[in-house]
């Protein structure tokens, strides 16, 4: 971080604090009773007193208002249900008439009927039940989709992330810890719209029970690989396999029938929630008979002799048909079906005028980043920008627009052309702001980077070695195991924080000392690496100027000197690296006394380990001392490590089979456990504490052993 960026947050923090104040206190205020895991969303040491959520009081329309008066247009509008804005009048009004008339839980709702009646007939479906919302829908068509098959595996995305390597079957894991694997060991996640997902599903077809599928992502709205679900669509018809739709955010957002009725294709099973609620808590689930018919025992009439024939599952909930929620529902079902499709038709003209308006406006900046929309949302995020890109959202809303980094920016009815082109305007001046403190510039090679030539880098910001561009590389076997053990927390990931610290005796060129780091970081791509947010892909930026603090402990005596950098270093142990943002190596220069120094260097064990951090600090050596002397360093030329993840992801399928099946042989018997000592008790949780022993060998005992 240079001094002007530093300069920037502190000015950008003053504003913005002062500017919402009461929402700064709010949480403040209740952080010790109320457990809210957006209180800390995206949390950054760098601006740790901005890190807290606008507390709103009011709503109407396009607009929300915070307890600090302050009028934001909203781009987030619940995460998707707000299709009409906020408090539409007929929702209110239809909740105003049902308040007056009661809203007992227990007995029928005297609603329920004809709202069930209606959504069938605008959305193709046989029959549908009430949930809470969209993820208890999914999650009953799962419970459907097994107990019609009798099969037990599906592929779905559902609190569940994949794990796919080169050679090996697909397998899934939990996406976050408290979930217990066996949880998910039946589900399978496969790459979404890509021919090997697909002939995987043909060739698993008969074991599935279900595919489930969001037909445009909210996050990845540009796939829209239509033929691979009419291909989805042939093979678990064949199969009696349950073909699910994810509609909760795609219902009613694209047309009155859904993505079914916009590319053409029926499925078994389709989930849906948010915009047909009109902002109250609701799901649906809803499908053919065949399927549907697994909740109630099918088809049966009073006074003859049928009776529910079908088997039945499990499905209830105390709060479904709230009689309050389907007054909403029945609103916003006939305002849908009364304003035909050209309701969705136009808002979602106005949001493609709007992204492609975003999208020139980053490309004449030189900010790669595209905006990615469908129908009347858009999504973009600056992961692979810079690491301080983030402020980006909190200038937003310091201009008056609502918007949550991560998450997808949705457009209402409510929106009016004032309000887009309010919102062209603060997108505008943010990045302006940003990049006057060299923040999302336009891409540039650092002289430090330039001169890295000298010393055999390969060349930066074009074709590296090999003729891969910097960008998405896979991460390698290993790393995606560190990947994942880093998930389980920041003290899990902290575990993995490669520290070496360089004593530095007699006078220091610390301008050297610099040009030197910053050429290694030019030379080696792993040094310039960030991770996706989902962890399947390692992304090289083109360029980076690796900087860092200096401290000095000069004017204190030297023992309390020598506590004071104890502490730092066991902070800087503590101190988690961001992987998805970056960086994920930095340094500390400290002055300890008058030609005594120490350089801490440290890196995420996922970009660097002990052979690593060993050729750093030769490679420093080398690059500094040529440095020093007026010389250029003469070193080989790095294989770059996305070169050598390539490689990895690329080996020969049949030879890793051949090499599976020798360790299989190896272990067809299993070896006896250990018998382990008990010397004392231990935790039922893993813990991470650690420390580190060291020990000092007279130089006589180095050179007997190298004889």
């Amino acid at each position: 971080m240079t001094p002007e960026q530093r300069q920037h947050i502190d000015a950008l923090v003053e504003r913005y604090t002062k500017k919402t104040a009461g929402s700064k206190r709010y949480t403040q205020a209740n952080r010790a009773v109320l457990a809210d895991p957006r209180a800390a969303a995206g949390f950054r040491s760098e601006w740790k007193e901005m890190v807290y959520p606008i507390v709103n009081t009011t709503s109407a329309g396009s607009k929300i208002y915070d307890v600090d008066g302050n009028e934001y247009i909203d781009l987030v509008n619940g995460f998707g249900p707000t299709a009409f804005g906020h408090a539409p009048s007929f929702v209110v009004e239809a909740v105003k008439a049902q308040l007056d008339r009661g809203f007992a839980i227990g007995p029928q709702a005297d609603l329920a009927g004809k709202v069930a009646r209606l959504f069938c007939e605008m959305t193709g479906n046989d029959r549908m039940t009430f949930c809470n919302t969209g993820s208890e829908a999914v999650m009953a068509a799962m419970r459907l989709a097994r107990t019609v098959t009798g099969r037990e595996k599906q592929f779905d995305e559902v609190l569940v992330k994949g794990v796919q390597r080169s050679g090996a079957a697909p397998r899934s894991m939990p996406v976050a810890p408290g979930m217990p694997a066996s949880q998910v060991e039946n589900m399978i996640v496969l790459e979404y719209g890509t021919p090997t997902s697909l002939q995987w599903i043909r060739d698993n077809a008969d074991d599935l029970a279900a595919v489930v599928v969001e037909p445009v992502q909210s996050r990845h709205p540009h796939l829209r690989p239509f033929d691979f679900l009419r291909e989805i669509r042939k093979i678990t018809e064949a199969s009696g396999t349950a073909f699910v739709m994810d509609e909760v955010v795609t219902g009613f957002r694209v047309h009155p029938g859904g993505m079914q009725a916009v590319i053409g294709i029926r499925a078994d099973l389709a989930t849906y929630g948010k915009v047909v609620g009109g902002g109250l808590p609701i799901g649906v689930l809803a499908g053919n008979n065949k399927f549907m018919d697994a909740l109630d025992g099918g088809q049966w009439r009073f006074g003859d002799e049928s009776f529910p024939e079908v088997g039945v599952t499990f499905f209830a909930g105390t709060f479904v048909r709230h009689p309050l929620v389907l007054a909403a529902m029945w609103a916003v079902l006939n305002h849908i079906k009364e304003q035909g499709p050209a309701l969705q038709e136009n808002l979602a003209k106005k949001t493609a005028s709007l992204a492609g308006r975003l999208n020139t406006l980053f490309a004449g900046r030189g900010v790669a980043t595209k905006i990615e929309s469908y129908s009347s949302w858009f999504y973009f995020h600056f992961h692979n920008e810079h690491p301080l890109a983030s402020l980006y959202y909190y200038h937003l809303r310091e201009r008056g627009i609502h918007i949550q980094e991560g998450f997808p920016c949705f457009l209402t009815t409510a929106h009016s052309d004032a309000d887009f082109e309010r919102i062209y305007v603060a997108f505008e001046e943010s990045l302006d702001a940003l990049q006057s403190a060299g923040i999302l510039a336009k891409a540039a090679v650092p002289a430090a980077a330039a001169a890295a030539s000298s010393v055999g880098a390969a060349p930066v910001g074009g074709l590296a070695r090999g003729g891969h561009p910097p960008g998405g590389a896979p991460l390698t076997e290993s790393q995606i195991e560190i990947w994942l053990s880093a998930q389980l927390g920041d003290e899990a990931s902290c575990a993995f924080n490669e520290s070496v610290t360089l004593r530095l005796n007699g006078s220091l060129d610390a301008g050297a000392l610099h040009t030197a780091m910053n050429r290694i970081v030019a030379r080696h791509d792993a040094l310039r690496a960030t991770f996706s947010s989902t962890g399947e892909e390692m992304r090289i930026s083109g360029s980076m100027s690796f900087d860092y603090p200096t401290t000095d402990l000069s004017s204190r005596p030297l023992a309390q000197a020598e506590a004071a950098f104890a502490d730092l270093l066991d902070a800087d142990a503590r101190t988690v690296f961001d992987l998805v943002q970056g960086p994920c190596i930095r340094s500390h220069l400290v002055k300890l006394a008058e030609g005594a120094h120490a350089f801490v260097l440290t890196a995420h064990h996922i970009i660097c380990d002990g052979w690593s951090t060993n050729v750093i600090v030769d490679e420093l050596a080398a690059i500094y001392g040529a440095l020093c002397r007026g010389e250029a360093a003469e070193l080989p030329a790095p294989l770059p490590f996305s070169e050598y993840a390539r490689m990895q992801a690329s080996r020969d399928k049949a030879e890793l089979a051949k090499t599976e099946e020798f360790w299989l042989k190896e272990f067809a018997v299993r070896p006896p456990s250990l018998d382990l000592p008990t010397d004392r008790p231990r935790p039922t949780e893993k813990s991470l504490p650690s420390s580190t022993k060291r020990s000092r060998r007279p130089a006589r005992a180095r050179a007997a052993r190298c004889l």
